[in-house]
């Protein structure tokens, strides 16, 4: 697990496998899912993990991801921390208290929703609620 590098290490079928989303694995899991895909959804995590695994780990297809069938919940998570590092980095999702600008909903509205409707259980998580 790297989290200046984006990787994330996810145990799948006995084996440890590296998930990194790059900015082409974002575009194309926005395109298929918009800004808010459903990450307990199966067939969804494991289109999402594919993409996410297939620059290192070429052979974890989504079919492959459906017939070794991980654990919904804590594969879900390790994808949703891992999508979170590729967005925010090491620094983690803003916080926006004692913001003084306006938020300009147009420049930055899409992928914040994204990441809000994303992980919803980390945000309660990181604000200690």
């Amino acid at each position: 697990m790297n989290i200046l590098t984006g990787e994330k290490m996810v145990h799948i079928g006995g084996h440890d496998y590296v998930l990194k989303f790059t900015w082409r694995a974002l575009s194309e899991i926005e395109q298929k899912y918009g800004d808010s895909p459903n990450l307990f959804d199966p067939d969804v995590i494991a289109v999402i993990a594919a993409i996410g695994l297939r620059d290192r780990h070429p052979e974890m297809t989504t079919e492959r991801i459906m017939d070794l069938s991980p654990p919904l919940v804590p594969f879900a998570k390790a994808v949703q921390t891992a999508i979170q590092w590729a967005y925010f980095g090491p620094e983690g999702i803003p916080n926006d208290e004692g913001r003084t600008v306006k938020k300009n909903q147009k420049a930055g509205g899409s992928w914040r929703r994204f990441i809000t409707r994303l992980c919803p259980a980390f945000l309660r998580e990181s604000s200690g609620g």
